[in-house]
């Protein structure tokens, strides 16, 4: 019987365990934070690439080192709204049934690189965790605004720099127009493939609203209603506020909470006047269905 045992557990090691080296680590956030800072962390790499996003459960990915090519499939599981349990399950194709039989005597490059690559990713999530908050703040009413916007797409980690690149565009037409500001720079998500990391959304200036307003092709006008909306206060460098995304959403699921469309956020801070990321203040707002489960 111990002789079946030890067969089928042999048999299980070679043949059926899905990588020949995996890492275990606990992060003091949520999943999503966790994949939006694997994304950041990811362009920093020579080669590597994100492969496939499988909601907030899992996240795949490749990574060359010289001649060695490895397979990072990471997945996540939530313990409570300020830890994820992460277990990093790592292969080196073609060298599979290689590593599972050398690991066990000896020190191989995929146990060696793993440590290195792990090692690195974990600095940057700590440091990105140190200059970042977030404050739920619950259920608030939005108040209406009217503003004029213009229409961008990218990356969700580009949506800061896109920000930046017509921050002067927008500012320069209020000026030349001789509009009143009425409150700080709204960021409106029309569209979010969180799988993708693709946004499409507005970046609105709220103004006075006039009988005779100035027209330009490259910008138009938008007035948000008064809403209901759960608020989160997000601290820290802009190109992450989608952290407190992540945060709301997970509040909104775990409260029975409807969500209506994707997030709102004001930015209080220009980021070219010299402030540290970390007083970096936004207010993200998600919106609700009239109703939610009590």
């Amino acid at each position: 019987m111990l002789f079946v045992v030890a067969l089928m557990a042999i048999g299980y090691y070679f043949f059926v365990k899905p990588s020949e080296f995996e890492v275990n680590l606990k992060a003091k956030t949520i999943p999503g934070d966790l994949i939006g800072t694997i994304r950041i962390w990811n362009r920093s790499l020579d080669s590597a690439r994100i492969v496939q996003v499988d909601s907030f459960n899992s996240l795949k990915q490749t990574i060359i080192l010289g001649d060695r090519n490895y397979k990072y499939d990471w997945n996540f599981v939530t313990v409570n709204d300020s830890l994820t349990e992460v277990n990093i399950q790592i292969t080196q194709p073609g060298r599979m049934l290689l590593n599972k039989l050398l690991i066990p005597f000896t020190n191989q490059d995929i146990e060696k690189d793993a440590k290195d690559i792990v090692s690195g990713f974990y600095e940057i999530l700590k440091e990105h965790l140190r200059i970042t908050r977030v404050e739920l703040i619950g259920e608030v009413e939005l108040d209406s605004s009217f503003c004029v916007c213009r229409s961008l797409e990218t990356s969700q980690i580009e949506k800061a720099n896109g920000m930046m690149k017509d921050y002067p565009l927008l500012t320069s037409f209020i000026a030349n127009f001789n509009l009143k500001t009425a409150g700080p720079p709204i960021v409106k998500i029309g569209t979010w493939r969180h799988n993708l990391g693709e946004l499409k959304f507005d970046f609105c200036f709220p103004i006075i609203e006039q009988d005779s307003l100035p027209v330009i092709d490259s910008l138009f006008y938008r007035k948000f209603k008064k809403k209901k909306v759960l608020k989160a206060e997000y601290y820290g460098n802009y190109i992450t506020s989608d952290r407190a995304w992540y945060a709301l959403l997970y509040y909104a699921e775990k409260n029975g909470y409807k969500v209506d469309s994707f997030p709102i956020e004001y930015f209080h801070n220009n980021p070219n006047l010299g402030m540290r990321e970390s007083e970096w203040k936004a207010e993200v707002f998600l919106p609700l269905k009239d109703e939610h489960n009590e």
